[in-house]
């Protein structure tokens, strides 16, 4: 019950010292009467009593507790507003290696980039489900939907340039990201792929049969194109994004995928987070009562002892 509970008022507990200062400075004064042969009387006068003694100090610690306020704060947490499901579907084939694309620094890597970049956009999604699949020759999901954003964040750090092998399985990759947001009860379903290559002649599923899953599943599909990708490519990702209600982006280099991803932000805004509602729960009855509990003990025993 008392798990938990602190003092609101902790200062209080010097007030301890006054009343030790005032029992040493301050003695009782008592009516006093002239008596001759005064210790004829002497068998009969009071003693001092430890009951007192005790009734006495337990009743002040006690009222000093109650004025520190002992108290109790509960938290409730509020459930979120329902979030998006969000599939991040990311291209880590051997062509990801290129530089060029980070106008500061030539030398880094398209897909060193894009960690960068999405790390901030994961970042940015409160409240969402976040889900991570990587593709190249092969499609695996890095992590399923997940509101641990640090945690997604850490994962795509341990990602490299072919994880997934060196080609690119792009429409088997969203498919892939579909089926991760199948069992999402979500508000809504959202993918954003992003690629700088054309789908691997072959792959077993084409832009058809990716589109057709994504529009049975609801699910939105952003295309995010990077480098330079074949005009065949841009239309098939075009005609699936739009299906399916979402858009085809081309950024030339990594500030304007950064600027690709805030419009995706923008477009899809994450609810907020309601603030917690904390409740104090107030227990300065309790000393409250035990010390008027010892005071009236203390003037009922030393009344009757004066008797």
């Amino acid at each position: 019950m008392f798990d938990g509970v602190y003092f609101e008022f902790p200062k209080i507990a010097s007030f301890v010292f006054i009343f030790l200062a005032c029992d040493a400075l301050c003695k009782l004064r008592e009516r006093g009467l002239y008596f001759p042969h005064l210790g004829r009387f002497g068998s009969v006068a009071l003693k001092p009593s430890r009951w007192l003694w005790f009734l006495k100090w337990a009743a002040i610690v006690f009222l000093i507790a109650a004025l520190m306020s002992p108290v109790k704060e509960k938290v409730y947490a509020p459930q979120s507003a329902p979030g998006h499901a969000v599939a991040l579907v990311v291209d880590a084939s051997e062509s990801m290696r290129n530089g060029g694309f980070v106008t500061a620094d030539k030398t880094q890597s398209r897909f060193d980039a894009v960690q960068q970049i999405l790390s901030d956009f994961i970042e940015k999604r409160g409240s969402d489900a976040l889900g991570l699949v990587v593709f190249g020759t092969h499609v695996f999901v890095a992590s399923p939907l997940t509101t641990e954003h640090d945690l997604l964040a850490a994962v795509l750090q341990r990602l490299y340039v072919g994880i997934a092998g060196k080609y690119t399985a792009l429409y088997e990759a969203i498919a892939k990201g579909v089926a991760l947001l199948h069992d999402s009860d979500a508000r809504s379903k959202i993918l954003i792929v992003l690629s700088d290559g054309r789908n691997t002649p072959g792959a077993p599923v084409g832009p058809d049969v990716a589109s057709a899953l994504a529009e049975k599943e609801g699910v939105k599909v952003y295309a995010v194109l990077i480098g330079d990708a074949l005009q065949q490519q841009v239309s098939e990702l075009e005609s699936l994004a739009k299906r399916s209600g979402g858009a085809l982006y081309r950024a030339r280099d990594a500030d304007a995928l950064a600027n690709v991803y805030a419009q995706i932000d923008a477009l899809e805004p994450t609810p907020q987070r309601r603030p917690a509602l904390r409740v104090r729960e107030y227990y300065y009855i309790y000393p409250l009562f035990i010390g008027f509990l010892f005071l009236m003990l203390y003037v009922y025993w030393r009344n009757r002892r004066a008797l």
